[in-house]
């Protein structure tokens, strides 16, 4: 069957192919294998979510109660991927695993499946890595995991949080490609919408013309969240809802979408009826703001600093101010790429050394009585500085009122 053709940038033109191949895999867990060797790691014991997702390729639900998934890879010995049998076929067309195990019984671990293979590897005793550090969950009962535990008493279960994020911060071309790819389907979604959506419109009507344009022009899935009106603007994290939209009523949207399995993450604004002047200039220092951060992303870059520089800025807003976003969120940025946020957190409190490859949002900003200004940025760590991914304009849209 012909790969359907769609229009791009005005043009026709046949979609990339961004699909995951066998040699990425083996690259990535050659990758993890050499930091979970600096980690004095044996093996890694990884569940469902997007950590098997990274190493195993099969597409995991974030996380399946009834069934889990179990992906063990040892440093020294093939990898073991252990699914329900009702998937033994999709793990084996999906995964670059050769040795799949399966069990039968729903609800619960498969306790005794998972130490088997264990030992078959060579890991009674050793040092294995499991998700239970920063930003980490075990998807399996916590019950089950003692009783793991239990049956394998000299074996040593730690933190692998810092070996896996280590590998997933810093993202390869491949994982490049696909982030730049849902940033381009989402700047272009915004450009396309933006001029059609209307006073009267239902939030959630001018949400789904949003979202449906990002599936049309790609995107394999989609997130969105939307405020509008007065008293609303300091509830930036809320999703649309049946309220309608009126003359005044400035649409703050944040949105994004996924390639396979890599999401993009930016907001943009409009008025219905078109922007005050004092949202035109509260959106230029917003603006400003936001270059300036952005400016300060390369490699060698500490995410500290940048926060601070923000909570400098933001300092001289001028006009006064219901709610600091960045304070509410407790960060002004943070990396994505499997998931829609991931560390690096750009915050006061953080220390981390911006890297080439690394992907990261910058989006300081301000909540006022009249509207919201926070215009959120994906970029990417080059090694001259930074590109911008989230293209769409950035001053404030007029929605015919």
């Amino acid at each position: 069957m012909p790969v359907p053709q769609r229009l791009y940038e005005g043009r026709i033109m046949t979609p990339p192919d961004l699909s995951l191949t066998r040699q990425e895999l083996v690259e990535r867990a050659d990758h993890l294998r050499s930091r979970m060797a600096d980690a004095q790691l044996d093996a890694l014991l990884l569940t469902t979510g997007d950590n098997l997702r990274y190493v195993s390729g099969y597409p995991s639900p974030a996380r399946s109660g009834p069934r889990p998934f179990i992906f063990i890879l040892p440093i020294d010995h093939d990898p073991v991927f252990i699914v329900h049998s009702g998937r033994e076929a999709e793990a084996q067309t999906l995964s670059w695993a050769q040795d799949i195990r399966t069990y039968y019984r729903l609800s619960r671990a498969p306790v005794e499946t998972i130490a088997v293979a264990l030992r078959d590897c060579g890991l009674d005793g050793a040092r294995v890595g499991v998700e239970i550090g920063t930003e980490q969950c075990m998807n399996i009962p916590f019950s089950d995991f003692i009783a793991l535990q239990q049956r394998l008493p000299e074996t040593d279960f730690v933190d692998s949080a810092p070996t896996l994020w280590g590998a997933r911060m810093r993202k390869s071309p491949a994982e490049i490609a696909r982030l730049r790819r849902a940033c381009h389907i989402s700047s272009s979604a915004f450009e396309r919408c933006c001029p059609e959506f209307r006073a009267g419109m239902a939030e959630r009507e001018i949400a789904r013309m949003l979202t449906d344009t990002m599936i049309e022009l790609g995107a394999t899935d989609t997130w969105l969240l939307l405020t509008a009106g007065v008293g609303n603007y300091d509830m930036v994290s809320r999703g649309p809802s049946s309220r309608t939209v009126e003359p005044g009523d400035m649409v703050y949207i944040d949105a994004g979408c996924a390639i396979e399995g890599y999401w993009s993450d930016f907001d943009r604004t409009g008025v219905a009826g078109g922007p005050s002047p004092r949202q035109l200039e509260a959106q230029r220092f917003a603006n400003e703001v936001t270059h300036m951060a952005v400016s300060m992303v390369g490699p060698g870059a500490n995410t500290r600093d940048i926060a601070l520089a923000c909570k400098r800025a933001l300092a001289d807003f001028p006009f006064p101010i219901t709610s600091d976003i960045g304070q509410l969120a407790a960060r002004v940025g943070h990396g994505e790429g499997l998931a829609i946020v991931e560390p690096p957190n750009v915050a006061e409190y953080e220390d981390t050394i911006l890297e080439e490859g690394m992907v990261i949002t910058i989006k300081p900003g301000v909540a006022t009585e009249f509207g919201v200004f926070h215009i959120e940025q994906d970029v990417l760590v080059t090694a001259e500085g930074s590109e911008i991914l989230s293209t769409a304009p950035t001053e404030i849209w007029t929605i015919p009122g």
